[in-house]
């Protein structure tokens, strides 16, 4: 395995070095005298005869370049060539900051888990350790860079970690840790009539959790439904993951590049209903897609049911909701209905919602 910098290589300026000198030192390597490479939280620097030579910047869309020989195990920075189980720590410590060439050395894709229109998800097996992974598929364009950055500051258990991100010619390939679970709209055909309060409740309270966390963080989903929430393990309702954010941004931006998206039935109604692109919104969009998801699972029906994108979209702009399965069923309304509630209203519940959901 080898790591050649040499096509993103930057001269590194006594500012730069400055600017980071206070960064932690994660790994420093030996490598042929006089050279020696630290890698800092945001750079890759190499040293020689303890000056500054160059400078990696640990971030999209810098590539590095690996070669896997089974037979060897290394890496390569200007022809010095060392060789030593630390290339595997560098490259761990490299995961998902910024792209690797070649997935085809580490991965076999063995079948097709899912696909969209502008991705589909492969079963991979890895090279080295046996080990199964799911790789999104997409189409190369700049978004992604968010969509990864976005995904990289997620760190809690409602969410799938970035393992690595490949770069093909006209893809990237983004390697993810594998979900045996179904979907909740696989899991919502299978139960006639809807799941129970109680299970609703368990997965509300884990979806709610991770919705909760991912608005602390500046970020909203826009596109939160059914299909784009999978069980991590079958039949284990509270180790649900929130997938897929193509459609995610940052809600404290002065503009948002696509304002006008989500899915007609679980699209907050201030979007659907949106003219002026210049007009941004909060996490109250994500609340309502929430509590759409709910009132699937509760009843097995879509909140505004219907056949084809353009009739369910118009509904979903007027949202006029039928809570009648629900009465039928004697399933309290005060807390889907508060989910369901116009924008203002929604944006001061999300953490009593929390609570009110907790087993």
């Amino acid at each position: 395995m080898f790591l050649t910098c040499c096509p993103n290589v930057y001269s590194m300026v006594l500012k730069t070095q400055i600017n980071f000198i206070d960064n932690e030192i994660l790994l420093s390597l030996n490598l042929q005298p006089p050279f020696k490479a630290i890698l800092k939280k945001d750079f890759l620097h190499i040293y020689q005869d303890d000056e500054p030579k160059f400078s990696l910047p640990i971030s999209f869309p810098n590539l590095i370049h690996w070669v896997y020989n089974k037979s060897l195990v290394g890496f390569k920075i200007n022809n010095a060539t060392y060789l030593t189980d630390q290339a595997y720590k560098l490259k761990e410590l490299l995961n998902g900051k910024l792209f690797f060439s070649r997935i085809q050395d580490f991965y076999t894709p063995l079948q097709i888990l899912g696909q969209g229109s502008s991705a589909k998800v492969l079963l991979v097996k890895s090279k080295i350790g046996d080990q199964y992974f799911a790789a999104k598929c997409v189409e190369k364009n700049e978004l992604m860079y968010q969509e990864i950055e976005i995904n990289n500051q997620l760190d809690h258990p409602a969410f799938v970690k970035i393992k690595e991100v490949f770069q093909g010619e006209t893809s990237y390939y983004i390697v993810m840790d594998l979900l045996s679970g179904k979907n909740l709209q696989q899991l919502i055909k299978n139960q006639h009539g809807g799941l129970t309060l109680e299970q609703s409740q368990k997965i509300m309270h884990a979806l709610l959790s991770g919705i909760e966390y991912m608005h602390s963080k500046s970020i909203i989903h826009r596109d939160i439904k059914p299909e784009n929430i999978v069980l991590q393990k079958t039949n284990n309702l509270t180790t649900l993951k929130l997938v897929d954010f193509g459609l995610a941004t940052y809600y404290n931006l002065k503009k948002f590049k696509y304002p006008k998206c989500g899915t007609p039935g679980y699209v907050a109604p201030e979007i659907a209903n949106l003219t002026d692109k210049d007009t941004t919104y909060g996490p109250a969009c994500d609340i309502f897609s929430a509590g759409s998801v709910f009132f699937k699972l509760l009843t097995g029906r879509d909140l505004f049911p219907g056949t084809g994108f353009n009739f369910v979209l118009q509904l979903n702009k007027k949202c006029h909701i039928d809570f009648s399965p629900l009465t039928l069923k004697k399933i309290p309304l005060n807390v889907i209905g508060t989910c369901l509630k116009n924008a203002l209203q929604r944006s001061q519940i999300e953490t009593n919602c929390t609570r009110v959901f907790k087993p």
